[in-house]
C-alpha cells in the first residue's frame, strides 16, 4: 500500500468507522433515507442488522453502501455478497456497487471493482468483496477474518441450508 493510499484508509477510518450514513452523503455523495440511516447505525453498532420490506424501496443501493463502507473503514474486511440466483447478484447488486465505487472519485484511490470482486488496491488477497450465488454451502464457507460483512439479497430465496452456513461462520467466531 502506498503512503498515500495509507493515509487516505486511515483518515477514512478515523473519520467514518463508526458513521456509515456520513460515509454515504460524504464519500459517495448518497443521502439515505430515514429508514436507511437507522440500518447504517444498526450496521456500526451490531454483529446482525436483517431489513425486510418491499421492493423498489432502497435496499440494493444501502447494501452497496453497507459494503462500500466495510471495505473502506475496516482493515482487512472480507465482505460476501450473495443473492438467489446470479442475474439478482451480477445485474443488480453488483452493479449497484460497481456504480457507486466508480463514481467516487475518493474510492477510486484506493479500491479496484470488477466483475465480481472490489478489493482494496495492493491488498488484493485478504482485503475485498466478493459475489458468490447462493447456490451451493461450499460457495460461502470457509470465510475467516476479523471483519466480515454478509450481504445477503433477496434472503427469502436463499435455502436454509446456505443460510447455515452462513450463520456458522459467526458461531466459529465466538
Amino acid at each position: 500500500m502506498s503512503n498515500e493510499v495509507a493515509e487516505l484508509f486511515a483518515w477514512l477510518m478515523d473519520t467514518y468507522w463508526d458513521d456509515p450514513g456520513g460515509f454515504a452523503v460524504d464519500v459517495l455523495d448518497f443521502y439515505p433515507d430515514e429508514w436507511q440511516e437507522k440500518v447504517l447505525i444498526d450496521l456500526a453498532t451490531s454483529n446482525w442488522v436483517t431489513v425486510r420490506s418491499d421492493q423498489g424501496v432502497g435496499k440494493t443501493v444501502l447494501e452497496s453502501v453497507a459494503a462500500l463502507w466495510s471495505l473502506s473503514c475496516r482493515p482487512y474486511p472480507k465482505v460476501i455478497a450473495t443473492a438467489p440466483t446470479r442475474q439478482q447478484l451480477n445485474d443488480v447488486l453488483w452493479a449497484e456497487i460497481a456504480k457507486w465505487t466508480n463514481q467516487s472519485e475518493l474510492l477510486g484511490l484506493i479500491l479496484q471493482c470488477t466483475k465480481t470482486r472490489v478489493y482494496m488496491i495492493g491488498h488484493e488477497e485478504r482485503w475485498f468483496a466478493v459475489a458468490k450465488t447462493a447456490t451451493k454451502p461450499e460457495n460461502l464457507a470457509s470465510f475467516h477474518e476479523d471483519y466480515i460483512l454478509f450481504i445477503v439479497d433477496e434472503a427469502s430465496g436463499v435455502a436454509d441450508p446456505i443460510k447455515e452456513t452462513i450463520l456458522g461462520t459467526f458461531r466459529i467466531r465466538k
